[in-house]
């Protein structure tokens, strides 16, 4: 019997392969063995049509490809679930008692999946909801390392930014470095700091600087190797991975600069969880993101937390991964490449607004109940998303990503069209973002999403609905707290559109009365009809209404 995607076997997932043509090999490769694709190889049928494998699988989230004569990486044809990161993996979600998750488009709210149904996400702090996450280098962001980035608050002050994520500051490996400063997530010493950068006194500064002006700061983690020259690895080389010879190894392949964390070891484990707490105490460091945590053992990212959350209450975790469990006992926020996904699909025309409403909603109703995603539309291993859809694409889609529900994330130099920076390989030698690329128009449009999402509500503690309407390249949803509501209406078109509104939406009450029109980025001579049913939407257009209960009663 075929079978349509993994399932549970007796001894663990079974996978199945069926291949179109004649293959010699397959081979399986995901999260759960570390990406490598010469080790778990799959067997035969008997019937000689198919190959199967059967692997004991922790619970959680876990992508996978099959490597098809050890070159062709390829996602599980059987298998409708393509994970939200961007790279085009499948993914499965394996439970507590061992059954197999698929996440498909029939999930909704009202045909919820097992998570949502039996889970409730852990509590996060409001400074979290309110957040809008802008994550830097400082060598690429300033020339004058941490005393740099604090002469900078004014800047991420008028943009309205009140989260800084900063990439890994640390002294990096040296031994079979890549590039003129190396991989910054290579680590040689979790506590110590690049010179380059500073000093402990320069990082107390900023700190103080960023704490007096409302923003928050994030400290990036390596949670799961270092520096193949690591400074322990010497004097307490037990604490890393090795091959069978002796030789030290990091068991992801393509990554010859690290040196893997033996998880079985606990002084290891102490020592890492006493490293974070120093950050926290003596630099008073808000949160942390923990780089590659899917591939970490969840119940020492609930060690994290749990003596984390000892040492300052409202500290935060982001977790680099999309596993729903995380949001359990670890994690604050899981990531979602999903605007990036669907706006660029959008684009394409191989979705419709429709089909956006319903992969949206299917995400939502797949995680626990409240559970926070933190959306992206660039990640430090993808492109620019002006390079990615095109430049004029990106204000609408920066109107998404801004209004949204979820935690927003914003790369350096997002916010004014950058046009240097690739991905975080970038980093490895001299580089520093082109401040001579400064689109202000592109600038004064995230300034002003950033500030209504800031200070409104609606956007992190109201509630959020889809708005039908009649146009395949036009998103419409509400957003309202408290009696203030937002109509909020993004054209990824390149022509003016004319949009008629579900009658059932009651978006007419916004757009009948021009004086509810808020902000919009098109032509002023583009007006609604006067019964508010429709209204014309300029080419790449964001138009935001907003009414207030107050409002209504005075008859405006």
């Amino acid at each position: 019997m075929l079978t349509t995607y993994p399932t549970k076997g007796s001894k663990g997932v079974r996978f199945v392969y069926y291949p179109d043509a004649p293959v010699d090999s397959v081979a399986l490769a995901g999260t759960f063995n570390n990406w490598n694709g010469d080790r778990n190889y799959m067997n035969r049928m008997e019937e000689g049509t198919g190959w199967e494998i059967e692997l004991p699988i922790l619970k959680g989230r876990h992508l996978y490809k099959f490597v098809v004569n050890g070159e062709a990486w390829i996602v599980d044809p059987l298998n409708p679930s393509i994970s939200e990161d961007a790279q085009n993996n499948s993914a499965i979600t394996v439970t507590e008692d061992g059954d197999v998750l698929i996440r498909t488009n029939a999930i909704s709210k009202d045909n919820p999946g097992y998570m949502y149904e039996n889970f409730t996400a852990l509590s996060s702090p409001e400074w979290l909801k309110k957040a809008v996450i802008y994550e830097l280098h400082l060598r690429a962001f300033t020339d004058a390392g941490f005393r740099g980035l604090a002469h900078k608050i004014d800047y991420f002050k008028e943009l309205g930014i009140n989260t800084l994520w900063l990439m890994p500051f640390n002294e990096v490996g040296h031994e079979r470095r890549i590039g003129t400063y190396g991989d910054p997530y290579a680590v040689k010493n979790f506590y110590s700091i690049d010179p380059q950068f500073g000093t402990k006194d320069d990082v107390l500064f900023f700190m103080r600087e960023a704490h007096e002006n409302g923003i928050r700061v994030i400290l990036d983690w390596v949670l799961n190797r270092a520096s193949v020259d690591h400074i322990l690895t010497q004097s307490h080389p037990e604490y890393f991975t090795h091959h069978e010879q002796g030789q030290l190894y990091y068991d992801v392949p393509n990554r010859e600069y690290f040196a893997g964390l033996e998880f079985s070891n606990r002084d290891m484990r102490h020592y890492v969880i006493e490293a974070m707490k120093y950050w926290i105490t003596e630099f008073d460091f808000d949160g942390i993101r923990l780089d590659d945590s899917d591939i970490t053992p969840y119940d020492f990212l609930t060690e994290i937390k749990q003596a984390l959350q000892e040492v300052k209450a409202d500290l935060i975790l982001i977790s680099q991964s999309y596993d729903e469990y995380h949001h359990l006992e670890s994690c604050d926020l899981t990531y979602n490449g999903n605007p990036r996904i669907l706006i660029r699909q959008m684009i394409d025309g191989t979705i419709t607004q429709q089909d956006f409403i319903t992969i949206h909603n299917s995400y939502t109703y797949s995680f626990p109940k409240h559970a926070l995603r933190m959306n992206w539309l660039e990640d430090k291993e993808q492109s620019r998303i002006c390079a990615y859809l095109g430049a004029e694409h990106a204000a609408p889609a920066a109107s998404i990503l801004l209004t949204l529900e979820g935690v927003p994330l914003v790369m350096m130099g997002q916010e004014f069209n950058e046009n240097t920076m690739e991905t975080w390989t970038s980093l490895f030698d001299a580089y520093q973002l082109n401040w001579d690329s400064f689109d202000t128009r592109m600038f004064e449009h995230y300034k002003f999403l950033i500030r209504l999402r800031t200070h409104e509500p609606a956007f992190w503690a109201g509630e959020f609905e889809f708005v039908r309407n009649s146009n395949s390249m036009v998103l419409s949803y509400m957003r309202q707290h408290e009696g203030v509501k937002f109509l909020i209406i993004v054209n990824l078109s390149a022509d003016p559109m004319r949009v008629q509104f579900d009658p059932a939406s009651l978006a007419d009450e916004f757009t009948k009365d021009r004086r509810h029109l808020l902000y919009r980025t098109g032509r002023d001579d583009l007006h609604a009809d006067e019964d508010g049913s429709a209204l014309w939407a300029d080419r790449y257009e964001t138009i935001i209404y907003k009414m207030d209960a107050c409002m209504k009663e005075r008859g405006l």
